[in-house]
């Protein structure tokens, strides 16, 4: 008889225990087992502070700083912690209006900065078009030679010192979004390791590592040599009708796309499988704890299992605004080199099409050579900074969890 009375007592004290803990102060016993909105906002920002203030931006911080001042324009805060604020509150509000007005008036200044050399390149190849058809007759044929070795040479120092500062601005375009990789990614995965995303960390950790470290040392040790090669031939092709070496600048174009191809498709199908699978894996693990801690622990296991979501929410939305965050700073690192070197290279072509019909077909040969090189830089800018939105875009995606 006892047994069954301490088993009563047992039963009362377990129902009894949550009205207990109420707030009783109006003589009213009650148990609000649901929260407000308003509650779970507060709850879900005093997390996300909690941990914007265990990670290290001061890196971020020092990449948005030598950033100039089109660049900070374009990235529209003068802040990672404020632009992550804004991402994170709602407040972020993307200005179309402004960035192409922005685009637009660094093409206009970009067309006024290359205008000078492109007159400069019209006019002297004009002049040699001049002096070729003046030239006394009975003369030999090596004058000729010699006016448009003279004109040439020329032309080649103003178009290659410029595309020497072109080949600079791409080598350092490169090294920024490689930097910009050592440092968001670290933040990004270890916020996915919190979250409990860790099949897919181990998934993304090497991606990440061949993407920062093997990948773009092929872009700027293998592929930038490509380009300066398929110049130098581009230019010695053009010195004299007896030489002959277009064979050889189309076949480091043919190695630069195939080599480009390759490692972009190679990446991205491993990234994509995989990512896909360890996401899949990592969604069912959570919800598998999710459902164990509901259905194990008496009582208190609904309230755990409420109190991890709004955990993990705050935390998917770090991870998802740092992300955000690094892709806007991308942006804003590789559009100003990507509109100057279309714009020059728009530049190189309007400058062979006007010359064609006026001066010797080598000096439109080369022009137009240039400006296809050129394009190589701008996929190599552009392929680095799509596999880095491609990893960064799947990491956002993956362990959301909701």
């Amino acid at each position: 008889m006892k047994k069954y009375c301490l088993i009563f007592l047992c039963l009362v004290f377990f129902v009894l225990f949550p009205f207990i803990l109420s707030d009783n102060s109006n003589g009213v016993v009650y148990c609000d087992d649901e929260m407000s909105y308003s509650e779970i906002e507060e709850v879900i920002q005093e997390s996300v502070n909690s941990q914007l203030g265990d990670l290290d931006f001061s890196d971020f911080e020092e990449l948005l700083n030598q950033l100039g001042d089109d660049e900070k324009q374009f990235f529209g805060s003068a802040s990672i912690i404020d632009k992550i604020n804004q991402i994170i509150s709602g407040e972020f509000a993307n200005n179309q209006q402004s960035i192409w007005s922005a685009i637009l008036n660094l093409i206009f200044d970009d067309v006024l900065s290359f205008l000078p050399l492109i007159s400069v390149v019209i006019a002297i190849s004009v002049t040699f078009s001049l002096v070729s058809s003046t030239k006394p007759t009975g003369k030999t044929k090596s004058l000729g030679d010699v006016i448009h070795f003279v004109c040439y040479g020329t032309i080649i120092i103003i178009l290659v010192t410029c595309t020497v500062s072109m080949i600079n601005l791409t080598s350092n375009t490169i090294q920024s979004i490689k930097a910009q990789m050592d440092i968001s990614f670290p933040i990004l995965l270890t916020v996915m390791t919190a979250i409990g995303g860790m099949v897919s960390v181990g998934v993304y950790q090497p991606a990440v590592a061949v993407l920062s470290g093997t990948i773009t040392n092929i872009f700027t040790a293998v592929l930038m040599p490509i380009f300066i090669f398929r110049l130098v031939f581009s230019i010695i092709s053009n010195l004299s009708n007896n030489v002959k070496l277009e064979k050889f600048a189309s076949f480091f174009s043919s190695a630069f796309k195939w080599i480009i191809g390759s490692v972009f498709t190679i990446f991205s199908a491993f990234l994509a499988i995989q990512g896909i699978i360890a996401g899949s894996v990592d969604g069912i693990s959570f919800r598998t704890a999710k459902y164990a801690i509901k259905n194990t622990i008496p009582l208190l296991g609904s309230y755990i299992s409420d109190g991890l979501n709004l955990i993990v929410a705050s935390s998917v939305l770090i991870k998802n605004s740092v992300g955000a965050c690094g892709l806007l700073l991308l942006f804003a690192t590789i559009i100003v080199p990507v509109v100057k070197l279309v714009v020059f290279m728009f530049s190189l072509k309007l400058a062979s099409a006007i010359l064609e019909p006026i001066t010797d077909s080598r000096i439109t040969n080369f022009i137009s050579m240039l400006a296809k090189s050129i394009s190589l830089l701008i996929v190599i800018i552009i392929g680095c900074a799509f596999m880095y939105l491609l990893v960064c875009g799947m990491i956002m995606l993956s362990a959301n969890f909701f």
